[in-house]
């Protein structure tokens, strides 16, 4: 037990010794955070502990696990599974949104996208390291003694499971595209979703894990939204996002016209009407006679 508290005192002040330290993260990253992490919120403080074992939690999260390896039976899925395990090549890991956000995010073809999210996520990732440290939780393949469909087990095997980074980077993503699209809310909140999925599928964390990685990332993209460099960031990704769609756009734009000129008019009953409808029709807060 002495040598066990020695180990995780060892543990702890390591984690929190290089909590300031960005070295290497600028190089991976490409850039420096909007906010330095000390003075980011701490998760440790914010966010609740992982189950114990033998509680009920722990017991869903074991059904969770199993879930995960019945998914693996769908081949298409499990693909999508490895796919969203990338970590290192950025562009690789935004193209993982590519369908949901309907653009692609490349260093050269959407520069300020591309900057934004890469400088938020340099100032958001790193805030998962004090946790995972001070809890340590056994990942499920190496609980279950077994091995990562995504080949991960060299890697993540000396790392906690508690909280997901992939999740909470997926997360992050996940806002700061529908903030940069809300238009497009609903398939990027799909995709984000499927992201966190993935972890538990390929057997790298517990549902636990993902689900408060999620809470997490909310916590700290509110905080970026304070932040003036951000928001003067923001409005150029979303200017960039507007010109990179713009021809998609104009081909729905007659459509969209139409539509809205065929919802001033309306028949007598309330319903709407168009330019073609024959009889009393109310159009622009006037009624009139067609034939």
């Amino acid at each position: 037990m002495a040598l066990a508290a020695f180990v995780c005192t060892m543990t702890v002040a390591y984690a929190q010794g290089d909590y300031d330290k960005y070295d290497k993260d600028n190089e991976t990253y490409g850039t420096t955070p909007f906010i330095n992490l000390s003075d980011m919120p701490r998760l440790y403080d914010c966010i609740p502990a992982h189950p114990a074992f033998e509680s009920p939690e722990f017991s869903y999260d074991m059904l969770r696990y199993l879930w995960g390896k019945q998914q693996r039976m769908d081949e298409e899925r499990l693909s999508v599974a490895i796919a969203d395990a990338e970590w290192d090549d950025l562009e690789k890991v935004y193209a993982n949104w590519k369908e949901a956000f309907g653009l692609e995010v490349t260093r050269e073809g959407t520069p300020n996208i591309y900057a934004l999210l890469n400088k938020s996520l340099r100032t958001t990732d790193p805030t998962r390291r004090d946790v995972k440290a001070q809890y340590f939780r056994i990942r499920p393949f190496r609980y279950f003694g077994e091995q990562t469909a995504s080949g991960e087990d060299e890697e993540l095997y000396n790392e906690g499971s508690y909280p997901s980074g992939h999740c909470l980077r997926g997360w992050t993503i996940t806002l700061l595209m529908i903030q940069i699209a809300p238009e497009r809310a609903a398939e990027i909140y799909k995709r984000g979703m499927d992201f966190g999925q993935s972890r538990v599928i390929v057997g790298a964390h517990w549902q636990t894990d993902v689900d408060n990685s999620r809470m997490a990332a909310s916590l700290l993209f509110s905080v970026l939204q304070d932040n003036e460099d951000f928001q003067n960031m923001m409005k150029l990704a979303r200017q960039e996002y507007a010109e990179k769609t713009a021809g998609t756009v104009a081909v729905d734009a007659p459509a969209a016209q139409a539509r809205e000129t065929n919802a001033r008019i309306y028949r007598i009953d309330g319903t709407p009407a168009t330019e073609q409808t024959s009889g009393i029709v109310i159009g622009d807060g006037k009624k009139a006679f067609r034939r």
